[in-house]
C-alpha cells in the first residue's frame, strides 16, 4: 500500500455527523468536510480526494447529484452513500452510478469506519505517488488503466534493445515516451539524441542522420558527424519517420540491418552501436500499401510496437495532468497564489475531447492561468475553443457556465438570463451557493443578476412558498 495519506471528504448537511465521522477517521486519513452540495463541488474541484462519504438527503443538491459531479471531477475517487431512506431503487441507482458502497442510518461508527477503511484502502492502491502525482514512467504523469498497461509494456520493451516504433496523434507524448524508454534500458548511461524528421529539408536530412566528408558538397568545409554517430552506445529517436522520402528509407534501412553508417559523401563505413526509436502520427500500413512507406523498413521498424491513446480515451487522466500543468505554470506566476480549478471549469476540461491531447491540455492551463483574475480558474478563463466544444443546455446547471460564456461570446445575453434564472431557481436563491457552482466570486456573480435583471430574492420566495404547499 501507498505512504501517501489519503483524502476522505465527509458531506452532510447535519453538522454533528460531519463531525463525528471526521473525529471517527481522523486517525485514518486527512479529512475534508462540507455542509452542502456546493461546498462539496468546491472541495473535490480544488484539492485531490480519495473517498467522499455523502448524505442521500440535502436541501441544495441530493447525494446522487454529488455523486454525479463527483464522477466527473474526480474519476478515481471511491464514493459512500449514508442515508435513512434507504430503498431498493436507491442502491441500485448509487451503485449504477459508481458508488462504492452504502450506509444506513443509524449505523455504529465502527461499521462505518470499516467500510471507509476499504475504500481508502482501494483508494490508495490506485494513487501511489505521495503528493497525488502519479508518475507511471519517468516524466509521465497518469493514473488510468490504459496508460498503466502501456507503462508496463514499455518496461518490458526497455530491458530489450529492439527497435520500438511509437504510433500516435500529435500531442500525446510520443517522444516523451521514448526518453522513458531511453532512461529505463541499460543505454540510460550514454547519449539520447532526438530528431523531428519533419522539421528537417529533405535535401538535408541525409546529412544530419549519417555525417559528411569533408568536400562532399559546396561549404562542406571539415568533416561532420551525424545524429547516428552521436548517438553511438545510446538512443536515436527519430520523431515523424512518416514524412522520410523513400530514397534516405532505404538508406536507413540499410544502417539498421548492418549497424553500419557511411558518412555523405565518403566511402568508408562506420559501426555503430544504436538503438533506434522511432515514431509518427501517420498511418504506415496504409502508406505501404500506397507504395509512399517501404515494406522492408516498416518490417524493420515493427518489432516492438506502441500504440499511444489520445487523451480523450483515458479521460481518468485529465483532471491530474490538468492540475500538474496548473502547479508548473503556478510556479512561474510570480505575485498572484493560483489554487485549483472552479468545479465549472474542471467539468468543461474533462468534457472536451482534446484533439491536440496532452499538449493542447498545457497550453489551455497555462492561458487560464495568465488570464485568470482569482485563485480558482473559472470556465471564463478557458480557451474559446474548449467552451465552443462543450454541449450543454442553458437549464443544465452542471454544466457552470459554460454555456453562458458560449452565450456572450455569440453575443446572445438573454440565453445567459436564462442560465442564471436556471441557475439560482436550482439553488433556490442563494447566491453564495450558485456563485461557487458558477465557479467566480460572489460579487463577480451579482454584477451578472444586476446585468440580466435576474432577482435572487424572488427565487426565494418561490422556493418558501412552494415548501408551503
Amino acid at each position: 500500500m501507498s505512504s501517501r495519506r489519503c483524502t476522505l471528504l465527509v458531506v452532510d448537511d447535519k453538522r454533528n455527523m460531519v463531525r463525528l465521522m471526521a473525529k471517527v477517521m481522523k486517525k485514518d486519513a486527512t479529512v475534508r468536510t462540507a455542509e452542502n452540495g456546493a461546498e462539496a463541488l468546491r472541495v473535490l474541484a480544488s484539492e485531490p480526494v480519495d473517498v467522499v462519504l455523502c448524505d442521500l438527503k440535502m436541501p441544495d443538491m441530493d447525494g446522487l447529484d454529488v455523486l454525479r459531479a463527483c464522477r466527473r471531477l474526480r474519476p478515481q475517487a471511491e464514493f459512500v452513500l449514508m442515508t435513512a431512506y434507504a430503498t431498493v431503487g436507491t442502491a441500485v441507482e448509487a451503485l449504477k452510478l459508481g458508488a462504492y458502497d452504502y450506509l444506513t442510518k443509524p449505523f455504529e461508527p465502527a461499521a462505518a469506519r470499516a467500510v471507509l477503511l476499504r475504500a481508502l484502502a482501494r483508494a490508495a492502491s490506485a494513487h501511489p505517488d505521495a503528493d497525488g502525482e502519479t508518475e507511471v514512467l519517468p516524466g509521465v504523469i497518469a493514473r488510468s488503466r490504459t496508460m498503466q498497461d502501456l507503462a508496463d509494456l514499455i518496461k518490458r520493451i526497455a530491458d530489450s534493445d529492439a527497435t520500438a516504433l511509437l504510433l500516435g496523434e500529435t500531442g500525446t507524448g510520443k517522444e516523451r515516451i521514448a526518453r522513458a524508454v531511453h532512461e529505463l534500458s541499460p543505454r540510460s548511461a550514454r547519449r539520447f539524441v532526438a530528431l523531428n524528421c519533419a522539421a528537417v529539408p529533405a535535401d538535408l536530412l541525409e546529412s544530419e542522420l549519417f555525417g559528411y566528408a569533408k568536400g562532399a558538397f559546396t561549404g562542406a568545409t571539415a568533416e561532420r558527424k551525424g545524429l547516428f554517430e552521436e548517438a553511438d552506445g545510446g538512443s536515436l529517436f527519430l520523431d515523424e519517420i512518416g514524412d522520410m522520402r523513400p530514397s534516405l528509407q532505404a538508406k536507413l534501412t540499410r544502417a539498421l540491418e548492418e549497424r553500419a553508417i557511411r558518412r555523405v559523401g565518403d566511402s568508408k563505413e562506420r559501426p555503430v552501436d544504436v538503438r533506434l526509436i522511432a515514431a509518427t502520427h501517420r498511418d504506415l500500413e496504409a502508406m505501404v500499401q500506397s507504395g509512399t512507406f517501404r515494406e522492408d523498413l516498416w518490417y524493420r521498424l515493427n518489432v516492438a510496437l506502441v500504440h499511444l491513446p489520445p487523451l480523450r480515451d483515458r479521460r481518468d487522466d485529465i483532471e491530474l495532468l490538468a492540475h500538474h500543468f496548473l502547479r508548473l505554470q503556478a510556479e512561474r506566476t510570480r505575485g498572484r497564489s493560483i489554487k485549483g480549478f472552479a468545479p465549472a471549469a474542471l467539468e468543461a476540461l474533462m468534457a472536451f475531447d482534446w484533439p491536440g491531447n496532452v499538449r493542447q491540455l498545457r497550453s489551455a492551463v497555462e492561458r487560464a492561468c495568465v488570464v485568470t483574475r482569482d485563485e480558482n480558474i473559472s470556465v471564463v478563463d478557458l480557451p474559446p475553443e474548449v467552451l465552443r466544444g462543450i454541449h450543454g443546455t442553458e437549464e443544465d446547471p452542471s454544466l457552470s457556465l459554460c454555456t453562458w460564456a458560449q452565450a456572450v461570446e455569440r453575443g446572445r445575453a438573454d440565453v445567459g438570463k436564462r442560465y442564471l434564472e436556471a441557475l439560482m431557481r436550482r439553488f433556490e436563491g442563494q447566491v453564495a451557493e450558485a456563485a461557487a457552482q458558477a465557479g467566480v466570486e460572489r460579487e463577480s456573480f451579482y454584477r451578472l443578476l444586476r446585468k440580466h435583471g435576474v432577482d435572487a430574492v424572488a427565487f426565494r420566495v418561490h422556493a418558501a412558498d412552494a415548501g408551503k404547499k
